[in-house]
């Protein structure tokens, strides 16, 4: 088996990763409201306006009372207390709670003025003829200790802080969080407009018969769901032929109403590979054109002011491996997020296909797992960079480093892919 050579225009992976995510920039902030902000990333730090809670809470139901009151009680001897009044969530009670008094409590409602603690109903006994109620007596058998039961005021948020940095996902989490600090409107970086474009005569978009020498454009559909379920807004730019003219004019149109344009196809060395003098065409500066990985080595990236042209190869594991690497972090840097490289962690290799080392940086996909406490990544399947099989089920890729044989028990390392990716 011919072993692979690295040409003189190939750059490194890690060299071709910088200049793509130097130039992925996030758009101008914009002001929004909070229920429409969900899955942006936040352009400055939001400073809470307000106490989370924006008082001293009961967080169980129970008696309101001064902790000294009952620093003695037991079950042998209970601290008598008078029920001066009860306080459910959402209601507050103007007295002051006085030396020997209580006020029955729900849970979330407002501590009494005058209490530090509260007591659960399960410690509180009735004499006869008492409910609980106000006017009323009850026996508290247990002595509590200040703030127990108590949630204080700026406990779990105070105001003034600000716990959701620059670069931080609006999620539900985030959202909860905001809400409750009263900060209804958040300034945050516009999702980025992403057109999907695939190049090839060979191609046939949606159903029909397939003519001689057809396939079907499985990229297009496969890039749309990856960038859909990233949450951005795709365009379907639907197939180019493979001609400089057709594709230069149909990214030229797509640039119009998005932010990045991504291509598959036509990106290699062949007579027929015309993306890259279509970049030089539209007069873009291209930042690479190969990378010393396998599969996806003839993938290029483009930039024409803020926005960026990322063409993949044609094959389907090329443009899976390549989106992952490229054209997906890129765009969450574009969206403004803090982090947006995948989780990687070391991994037990569990399987491995029948390759030889070689002069580039692989690329296997696999399926991670978590065993007795260890990472495994199992990559024994088909792994040529035509195979749809290789990354069905796949949830990590596999860095094998050049001239590395790495063998099953070896530690290798993994980049964790969709929803677990961004740990």
């Amino acid at each position: 088996m011919a072993v692979d050579r690295v040409e003189g225009d190939v750059l490194e992976l890690s060299e071709a990763r910088r200049r793509c995510m130097e130039r992925a920039q996030p758009g101008n902030p914009v002001l929004r409201p909070l229920d429409e902000a969900a899955g942006s990333y936040l352009a400055r730090a939001v400073v809470l306006p307000e106490d989370v809670p924006p008082f001293h809470r009961a967080v169980m139901d129970g008696y309101a009372v001064r902790s000294g009151d009952v620093a003695n009680a037991s079950p042998e001897r209970p601290a008598v207390l008078t029920v001066i009044g009860e306080v459910p969530a959402g209601q507050w009670l103007e007295e002051t709670l006085r030396p020997g008094t209580a006020v029955r409590t729900m849970t979330g409602a407002p501590l009494t003025q005058g209490a530090d603690a509260v007591v659960r109903l399960e410690d509180v006994r009735y004499p006869a003829g008492s409910q609980g109620r106000p006017g009323e007596r009850i026996e508290i058998s247990v002595s509590v200790k200040p703030w127990e039961a108590v949630q204080r005021q700026g406990e779990d948020l105070a105001r003034g802080s600000a716990p959701l940095g620059t670069g931080t996902a609006v999620g539900p989490s985030e959202a909860a969080l905001l809400a409750a600090a009263g900060a209804w409107e958040v300034e945050v970086y516009p999702k980025p407009v992403v057109a999907v474009l695939s190049t090839g005569d060979e191609l046939l978009d949606g159903p029909g018969q397939l003519k001689p020498g057809q396939i079907r454009n499985s990229n297009g559909s496969m890039l749309r769901s990856m960038l859909r379920l990233e949450g951005w807004e795709v365009r379907n730019g639907g197939r180019c032929p493979d001609s400089v003219e057709a594709v230069a004019e149909a990214v030229e149109r797509a640039f119009a109403g998005a932010d990045a344009v991504v291509t598959t196809g036509a990106v290699s060395v062949g007579d027929f590979d015309v993306v890259p003098a279509a970049m030089e065409r539209l007069g873009m500066e291209i930042l690479f054109r190969r990378v010393a990985i396998r599969p996806g080595r003839p993938v290029a990236v483009g930039v024409w002011g803020r926005r960026m042209w990322f063409a993949l190869p044609g094959n389907p594991a090329s443009a899976f491996v390549t989106a992952h690497l490229f054209l997906l972090p890129a765009l969450r840097k574009m969206a403004g997020a803090a982090k947006w490289d995948p989780f990687q962690c070391e991994a037990l290799l569990a399987g491995r296909p029948p390759e030889r080392p070689a002069p580039l940086t692989r690329f296997w996909r696999g399926r991670v797992r978590i065993e007795g406490g260890r990472v495994t990544v199992d990559a024994a399947r088909e792994q040529s960079s035509s195979a749809l099989s290789s990354f069905l089920g796949a949830n990590a890729l596999a860095e094998i480093p050049p001239g590395e044989n790495p063998q099953p028990g070896d530690p290798v390392k993994v980049w964790w892919l969709g929803s677990a990716g961004l740990l």
